[in-house]
């Protein structure tokens, strides 16, 4: 009994030598597997480190323009009524509150499309404005109780809230109450009190 065991064991052992001699690719198919999970678990040095990722687009940062950010608030100065673009015959004249010389002035509206525009010196430079939005009852020479008025290039946007009074002799208005809000990109927000007149 023992020694038909052993001639089945032997058998065995040589039916599997013979495989493998015969049919090698299984094993060959194996060993590389075997390989491949080794590397993945042992990388060399030159593997462990990631490849750098080229196929992302770098978007360039923006860097804002020399002088274009400041703590400063905006400077405003006093207009030259003859330096304007525009007939200034009618329309709103601001002051500082409690100071003579003109600060903003708007003129009288366009009646062909609504336009007003008007002016401020501002960092030294007169800037030019376009009324964009009217808020409130009509006062009075093509005023409202609140305008907002925005440069060409949108940098600038200066809002103007006022009150007028009553209209002494029909061709002019005080203005009672009111401030002028300027907002450049960039800079603080500058906001003061205001007297003057609307009129013709």
């Amino acid at each position: 009994m023992k020694s038909l065991l052993f001639a089945a064991v032997a058998v065995l052992i040589a039916a599997a030598i013979a495989y493998v001699w015969v049919v090698p690719e299984p094993f060959d198919r194996l060993r590389f597997e075997m390989d491949d999970m080794v590397e993945m678990i042992e990388p060399d040095a030159e593997s462990a480190q990631p490849a750098k990722d080229t196929s992302r687009i770098e978007t360039p940062t923006v860097q804002p323009a020399p002088g274009a950010v400041s703590d400063a608030m905006p400077d405003v100065g006093v207009l030259d009524t003859a330096a304007l673009p525009f007939e200034t015959g009618c329309g709103l004249f601001l002051s500082r509150r409690d100071e003579e010389d003109l600060i903003f002035i708007d003129g009288a509206d366009d009646s062909a499309n609504g336009a007003m525009p008007a002016a401020m010196m501002i960092d030294g430079q007169i800037v030019l404005f376009e009324r964009t939005t009217a808020d409130g009852e009509p006062l009075g020479f093509g005023q409202y109780p609140r305008q907002v008025f925005d440069s060409a290039d949108n940098a600038v946007r200066v809002v103007v809230d006022i009150d007028l009074g009553e209209s002494v002799d029909q061709e002019d208005a005080p203005v009672t109450g009111g401030e002028i809000t300027v907002m450049k990109a960039g800079r603080p927000t500058l906001n003061f009190p205001v007297s003057g007149g609307a009129g013709c």
